[in-house]
């Protein structure tokens, strides 16, 4: 636990990334970042406010934490079909929502599985050349960014990987940053003012015909692509020695066939290497996503989209997916878990909800028991795995405001 000091790298939990630089100062409750880093999910905006909810709701009155879980125990057991959907948790809970669902017979989702089996689906299919952040931050001259929000969901990307203040790279003030999609102005702004930027803004749609045009002597006319600036392109890639290419696959959801931009990325990246150096570095999403795949995959063997039956679990990709359990009330309870993030719930009053949960927590309506619980990294230590899903990161706890993490709830109610 720290005190009045400040405390050195603490590791934030509430990107992908993972940024061990983060220096705070706490008086056990209130902290403060030490250090002017712009990121809007810097750790001041988790402080407790009145707001927050510290004592368990049931029906948006207080109640007692015993009668909470005694009364959380008397659902489960009058429902036969339940749901643990994972809205951001740390290893430790993570076992223990293994443990409960191996109790009751429970079907977990993760609620970005959606965008984590976009990915994962071209590893099955035909896998891709992956590498690491810091691989990407020490060798990479070249790095193509495809999408359009990928920044708001790791804002230090540039800062920390695209262009560090230290890098191993001895051109890294040459390094060159070709942003494909459409990307905020002030991005282009920033990225220009220290590399070489190519900005190409075109629909992502339109992604697969370009990879394929940069493949080709001559391609078909793509709509908002000069014939000249497909040669710039093709230059600056055949001087390349270490490109990388990142996405988040969550970008490209709104798009017709978001799989054929990531197969084509990927496959872009393997007929590269056949004459240079690539790599991939696809984006995860910020709600401990990695960690989740990660650990449910080692003990398990699936990723998530699971249910445990007759000892084991089992996986379906489209029978577990738990938006469309929720949507058809497939299901008749939704345990909701989410320690990292206080965005809006979705809760659907057609059927019983309960809420683990981070204490500035909100709802689109109320849930039937609501338990707020610390939040890992701030509350109580654990582990995280970063979005390159080659690190591990040990999470510190730096104040005591009296809530109980999400792991002990848990093991009271199996």
């Amino acid at each position: 636990m720290a005190n009045q000091n400040s405390t050195k790298n603490l590791v934030c939990p509430f990107c992908s990334l993972h940024c061990d630089d983060i220096q705070v100062k706490t008086n056990g409750k209130k902290y403060n970042v030490v250090e002017n880093i712009s990121c809007r999910k810097k750790i001041e905006s988790y402080n407790i406010n009145r707001h927050s909810n510290t004592y368990p709701l049931m029906k948006n009155k207080i109640i007692s934490l015993s009668d909470a879980i005694k009364k959380i125990k008397d659902i489960v057991n009058s429902h036969k079909e339940i749901l643990i959907l994972n809205h951001g948790i740390e290893l430790s809970g993570l076992r223990s929502i293994l443990n409960f669902a191996s109790q009751h017979n429970s079907i977990i989702d993760h609620i970005n599985s959606k965008y984590l089996f976009q990915n994962i689906g071209v590893v099955q299919r035909t896998g891709y050349i992956a590498t690491s952040l810091t691989e990407t931050k020490n060798r990479a001259d070249t790095i193509i960014v495809i999408g359009n929000k990928i920044f708001d969901k790791s804002p230090r990307l540039i800062d920390k990987v695209l262009l560090p203040k230290h890098s191993l790279c001895s051109n890294k003030n040459n390094r060159n940053v070709i942003l494909i999609g459409n990307f905020p102005i002030k991005i282009q702004k920033e990225i220009k003012n220290r590399c070489k930027l190519t900005n190409i803004k075109i629909d992502l749609d339109l992604v697969p015909d370009l990879l394929k045009n940069l493949q080709k002597e001559k391609g078909k006319a793509i709509k908002g692509v000069s014939a000249n600036t497909e040669i710039k392109l093709k230059n600056i890639i055949s001087k390349s020695k270490y490109l990388v290419t990142t996405w988040a696959a969550s970008d490209f959801m709104k798009n017709k066939k978001p799989e054929i931009i990531i197969n084509s990325i990927c496959g872009y990246i393997v007929n590269l290497n056949q004459t240079q150096r690539a790599a991939c570095m696809p984006i995860s999403g910020s709600l401990a996503d990695v960690t989740s795949s990660q650990a449910m995959t080692w003990m398990t063997g699936f990723p998530s989209r699971i249910k445990h039956v007759s000892n084991s679990f089992k996986h379906d990709r489209e029978s577990y997916d738990s938006e469309n359990l929720i949507s058809k009330k497939n299901v008749d309870l939704v345990l909701h878990i989410s320690t990292i993030s206080p965005d809006k719930i979705e809760i659907n009053k057609k059927i019983k909800n309960i809420v683990i949960g981070h204490p500035n927590s909100t709802f689109t309506n109320q849930p039937d028991i609501f338990i707020p619980v610390g939040i890992p990294g701030i509350d109580y230590e654990g582990i995280m795995f970063r979005t390159d899903n080659v690190v591990s990161v040990a999470l510190k706890d730096i104040r005591n405001i009296s809530l109980p993490n999400s792991q002990s709830i848990l093991d009271k109610l199996a």
